[in-house]
């Protein structure tokens, strides 16, 4: 039988093993250059999907020492480093923000991260295809 205790977690840790598994076959993080580089994998994401994937990786690479300073990134990063167009980001962007359970949060000065109670939901939706 389950005790209170088992039902405890930190919202401050991250799965990196769940994070590697879901990022795997997407994206490689490229720690010289402090970027992050798309493989086959990434072609076929949905729009949401790839703005879901970079964000993901770039809590990766905050938890890896890659040296960001913050693990958010604003709609115009989004854009640029997904190749996403801004017609169609901004929109997705909004979308994934007000799913419930919550893919996205927003910080005070506009940056969109992933949080890490949403990780396992977002394996469970690029597994099932979901949001193509």
């Amino acid at each position: 039988m389950a005790e209170l205790e088992d039902l405890v977690v930190s919202g401050e840790e991250l799965d990196k093993k769940l994070v590697a598994e879901i990022l795997a076959p997407y994206v490689r993080l490229d720690k010289d250059k402090c970027s992050i580089r798309p493989t086959e994998g990434w072609i076929g994401l949905s729009e949401e999907q790839k703005i879901l994937i970079y964000l993901l990786a770039r809590k990766a690479m905050l938890a890896l020492n890659f040296g960001l300073t913050v693990e958010g990134a604003t709609a115009s990063e989004v854009v640029q480093e997904t190749g996403v167009k801004k017609g169609t980001a901004h929109p997705a962007l909004r979308k994934l923000l007000g799913t419930r359970p919550r893919l996205l949060q927003q910080s005070g000065d506009g940056r969109y991260s992933v949080p890490n109670y949403a990780i396992p939901q977002i394996k469970s939706m690029l597994s099932e295809k979901k949001l193509k």
